[in-house]
């Protein structure tokens, strides 16, 4: 049976709204989503809320504020959406509403991997202070999470880190024997799994991003921690064009899911053609806002 409007917009909505990983990633950072329907184009801002930590002279008697300086402060900066990025499928009428999971989420992905190495190439082309030297996969192991456990504790990260590394960095640290011992019977993959998850106070995931940034030549990144503070991530609903034209949206939905992202489905009807179009975008900006907050992982 042919899909209907009511069962797109549904899958639209269900298929943003996931926690896949590739959305997971970009909660590394500090992340806003416009927060109304106003649609912006690239080169508009959206205000990103940056948390760090207070000092002293931030609470000067004299001016009547009587906090303290344990206290964390909260910093909005206007970061320019630099990127639009757009997944497009056809919808025919013989699609049913199988073929239009598998597409929709299809398209979700992509733009979300669009996303991730946008922000990843600041990462690598950066001239950052702070970086790792991990050798090669097979010796990374639980050993190299807690100097960087140190590395993060002598630096000027917050307390909510992570860790993101490329597969064979995070398959290595499945295998370590050392972190499989907490799976006494060793059968129990999901807890070793959950284990690696929460390795040294990092949240760790794997990208499947990462390893195809380009940025530096000759370097090769296998991973990066950092905490909130370092990257300023804004993602926004983009501007309908053209929107009086004959060949206008039929159904225009914007949708932001529960990670933060913003990001918009299309259906429309190229009169020309007949052709029925779906689309997933968004636009997206990113700034580095402390770079010591940001230890980049190299292979030897």
């Amino acid at each position: 049976m042919a899909i209907v409007d009511s069962d797109i917009l549904e899958i639209a909505q269900e298929s943003i709204d996931s926690k896949r990983p590739e959305f997971v990633e970009l909660e590394s950072f500090s992340l806003q989503a416009t927060t109304n329907r106003v649609d912006i184009e690239e080169g508009d801002g959206v205000k990103v809320g940056i948390y760090q930590t207070n000092v002293a002279s931030d609470f000067n008697a004299d001016t009547n504020n009587y906090q303290t300086e344990d206290g964390g402060g909260l910093v909005y900066k206007t970061i320019p959406m630099e990127k639009h990025h757009k997944s497009t499928f056809k919808i025919k009428a013989q699609t049913t509403r199988f073929d239009m999971v598998k597409m929709m989420d299809a398209a979700t992905v992509a733009v979300a991997k669009k996303n991730n190495n946008y922000v990843y190439n600041l990462i690598l082309a950066a001239a950052y202070a702070n970086d790792y030297t991990a050798g090669a996969a097979s010796t990374f192991d639980h050993e190299a999470v807690a100097d960087l456990w140190q590395l993060s504790q002598d630096g000027e990260f917050g307390d909510q880190k992570s860790m993101i590394l490329t597969n064979p960095y995070y398959a290595a640290l499945l295998k370590d024997p050392n972190l499989a011992e907490f799976d006494k019977a060793n059968t129990d993959e999901t807890l070793r799994d959950a284990v690696v998850r929460r390795l040294y106070d990092f949240e760790t995931m794997s990208s499947n991003t990462l390893a195809a940034s380009t940025g530096a030549t000759g370097e090769n990144l296998v991973g990066f921690i950092t905490d909130q503070a370092a990257i300023a991530v804004g993602t926004a609903l983009p501007a309908i064009q053209d929107e009086e034209s004959a060949s206008r949206n039929s159904i225009i939905e914007t949708i932001q899911g529960p990670n933060g992202l913003a990001m918009q489905f299309r259906k429309h009807t190229d009169p020309a053609t007949g052709i029925v179009w779906g689309s997933v975008e968004n636009v997206i900006g990113a700034a580095v806002m402390d770079e010591t907050r940001l230890t980049r992982i190299k292979s030897a």
